[in-house]
Parts: C-alpha cells; structure tokens; sequence
C-alpha cells in the first residue's frame, strides 16, 4: 500500500513590516499593475489578501505605488510608482550603446571565422 505523502509545507504568513516589504519588493520588480487578489496569489499565501489589500493602500499613501482605478464596475490596480525609479543618465546611455555596438562587430568577426573554419573542414576529404 502505497503511503500518502505530505503535501507542500505552506509558506510562512508575514505579518507587518516583513509583509508590507515582501509586496513592496514584489510590486518593485515586477514593475507591471497588479490588483490584490493577484499579489496575494502570486505570492502564494505568504501574506493575506485582506492584508495585501490594506498594504497596497499604505504604500500607495506613502507615494511607493500608484492606485488606479478603470472602468463602471471600479477595478482598482497598483503599480510601482515610477517617478521613484533612477534614472540613467544619457551619457551612460551612449557608452551602454557603443559598448554594445563593439560586442555585436566582434560577435559578427567571430562567427564569420567560424564560417569559414567549418566550411575548410567540410571542402577536405577525411583522412582514414
């Protein structure tokens, strides 16, 4: 008879400043509107969804998120507020840029090499 296996240990409930970091890090990285049935899904039982929802609405208080509300039948999302996010400065921008551009050029020069390489191989007939 086979044994009944223990299912997943559920993950620990956070409660507060641990919980309201937890959604903060993950409204922050996944950058994206999420309303609070999805967090709380998403983060798989970790905290509550009526928790998540009162949360939401704090770090929306303390400017860390944006409360947007769509539609007659009001559907209320959050997202993390942009405006906090740095900046790269254009500068850096175009070094990023010509950085890339060179390894792309190399990219290029090493596969053509390659190329060139298999196509010598496969012109001489094998030696036995």
């Amino acid at each position: 008879m086979a044994s009944k296996s223990k299912p997943d240990a559920k993950p620990p409930i956070l409660k507060g400043k641990e919980a309201e970091d937890k959604v903060l890090e993950y409204m922050k990285s996944m950058n994206r509107p999420y309303g609070a049935v999805d967090v709380a899904a998403n983060l798989k039982g970790a905290v509550p969804k009526a928790t998540v929802q009162k949360i939401l609405v704090a770090l929306t208080e303390k400017d860390l998120l944006v409360q947007k509300t769509y539609g007659t039948y009001p559907t209320t999302f959050f997202v993390f507020n942009q405006s906090s996010i740095e900046s790269v400065p254009a500068d850096e921008i175009t070094a990023i840029e010509a950085q890339q551009k060179a390894v792309d050029e190399e990219n290029k020069a090493i596969a053509s090499e390659l190329k060139t390489a298999q196509s010598g191989i496969f012109r001489h007939p094998r030696i036995h």
